[in-house]
């Protein structure tokens, strides 16, 4: 992992494994989509409104 030094970790018998979403299914895509692009982008508020909106409307869908 790049982002991370495990060092401290190991040095008190802490592993770390970095988390692998599975590739098949709804996750397929779940290697390249990620929340840090929005986040990055629009910033934490504006995200959480966007992320908010995305799942009003997939629950109107659902329901309808």
């Amino acid at each position: 992992m790049n982002y991370l030094d495990e060092a401290p970790f190991v040095a008190q018998g802490i592993a770390v494994t970095p988390f692998q979403p599975p590739t098949a299914n709804t996750w397929s895509s779940g290697r390249r989509d990620s929340a840090v692009t929005g986040l990055m982008t629009l910033g934490p508020a504006a995200l959480a409104d966007e992320l908010m909106a995305v799942a009003a409307r997939a629950a109107f869908q659902t329901a309808a």
